[in-house]
């Protein structure tokens, strides 16, 4: 398939296309791959941030009822208490009690701001890495100047009816930013290695995919060139003998001419017959009715009609029915005549003077065996995987003999495989062969399978 050079730019284009549309799916699969992730991690935060905002916000609203409420919140959380006299900018660490083991001085933040958006007590990240925004936006997601993300809940904290500041609850983005920026690398480097594959077992496909198209092109090539093979030999035969009878003899002698033109034209016939029932009937064209046909009798009618051929060729033609009860299928009888037919005419044909050819009809579970042996000149096995091909001939010499056209085995393969049946063949060289037909059994009402 390599040489050719057709099924390769088919097997690249295939490939190719293969490999652009698995490289679309997985980009699109990558980036589908990262929003989920990122999204799902974005709201993982935030459900925690708001779980733990709402829990403040209940333990302070109670205590902002009385005066001098944000100095009391900061001493019963232990914040840090802004004022102008106390540098709430610091960097200085701070000893917090009970809001240091919820609030992160690295990742998380806590601050306390009142109606005109000054912070009044706060913990965790100091203030100056990070300003206030829009205290009246439930969500924010906020920058520092490092370039460091943190994502911000702001809730409102009410006393007798009214707003006396906000509660604003941050977290640092970081390690989200760190493990989509690693899922994005594992993105972005892997998908090249996936092309790669991609491409490699696109083209392995494509190969295995065109393999039965290149069989049947071979197949197709190797037919049209025995057809026009055999086409032409009697096409020819008949043109000289057309040449010679008009140019060289008298025409006393054109009626021997004429009757070789008449023996080449129904060679001819008998092969385009041959083709078109071979065509008919691997595309399931039935001539008739499928009906109960009985193997034994169809079996001794061919033994008896074709007992001349067997005399002629000193060969001994016998029938062994290994069953007593009749064997019926359901088929074409016709078909299957010319079947067995098929097979007996090739045994016999094979099998040397003094030689013998056995027609063995028997019962295999639910299945009938009908067994052609010959002692003829057998099949090489590198051969036996080919002569149910058209026009194979194992003996080409013969077939010229005998007007064999090559199709006979052909022709029999098909109508056991129109049947549900199959046919094979087993032979050594100088022993014979032994061609098996293996046909589904029709059970009648007083048959019963054994």
């Amino acid at each position: 398939m390599e040489q050719n050079q057709l099924f390769r730019r088919t097997r690249l284009r295939l490939a190719s296309w293969y490999a652009v549309v698995m490289g679309c799916i997985l980009g699109l699969s990558g980036l589908g791959v990262y929003h989920v992730v990122s999204i799902t991690y974005q709201e993982t935060i935030d459900d925690g941030l708001e779980s733990v905002a709402l829990a403040l916000q209940k333990s302070i609203e109670p205590v902002l009822r009385s005066p001098n409420n944000f100095w009391q919140v900061a001493q019963q959380l232990s914040l840090k208490i802004c004022h102008q006299e106390i540098n709430c900018f610091s960097e200085d660490k701070v000893n917090y009690r009970q809001i240091s083991e919820a609030v992160s001085s690295v990742n998380y933040y806590l601050r306390l701001v009142d109606n005109q958006g000054q912070a009044q007590a706060l913990a965790g990240l100091p203030l100056k890495r990070l300003a206030i925004l829009g205290q009246n936006q439930r969500w924010q997601t906020l920058k520092e100047t490092s370039g460091v993300r943190y994502r911000q809940i702001s809730l409102p904290l009410n006393a007798r009816n009214q707003i006396r500041g906000y509660l604003q609850l941050g977290r640092s983005l970081g390690d989200l930013d760190r493990h989509l920026i690693a899922l994005k690398l594992t993105l972005l480097l892997g998908y090249p290695m996936a092309m790669i594959m991609i491409a490699w077992s696109s083209w392995w496909l494509a190969g295995k995919a065109m393999q039965p198209v290149y069989h049947s092109y071979q197949q197709m090539e190797q037919f049209t060139g025995d057809a026009a093979h055999e086409f032409r030999t009697p096409i020819a035969a008949m043109a000289s003998t057309i040449e010679a009878a008009l140019k060289l003899y008298p025409e006393q002698e054109i009626p021997k001419f004429l009757a070789t033109l008449k023996r080449q034209n129904n060679r001819l016939a008998q092969l385009t017959r041959d083709l078109l029932f071979l065509t008919r009937i691997e595309q399931h064209q039935s001539d008739g009715k499928l009906q109960p046909c009985c193997l034994n009798d169809l079996i001794s009618d061919l033994v008896e009609e074709l007992a001349f051929i067997a005399v002629e060729t000193k060969v001994k033609l016998l029938a062994i029915m290994a069953r007593e009860e009749p064997l019926y299928v359901k088929g074409n009888e016709e078909q299957l005549y010319r079947l067995v037919c098929n097979l007996i005419v090739n045994a016999i044909q094979a099998t040397p003077s003094a030689g013998e050819v056995r027609i063995i009809l028997n019962q295999f579970e639910s299945s009938a065996l009908i067994k052609v042996q010959d002692t003829g000149i057998g099949i090489a096995i590198e051969q036996q995987e080919r002569i149910f091909d058209r026009f194979y001939r194992v003996d080409r010499d013969r077939s010229r003999q005998t007007g064999g056209s090559g199709l006979g085995l052909a022709i029999a393969q098909a109508i056991a495989h129109a049947h549900k049946g199959n046919i094979h063949v087993q032979s050594q060289l100088g022993r014979g062969s032994t061609f098996t037909v293996r046909l589904p059994l029709l059970l009648l009402n007083n048959q019963r399978s054994i």
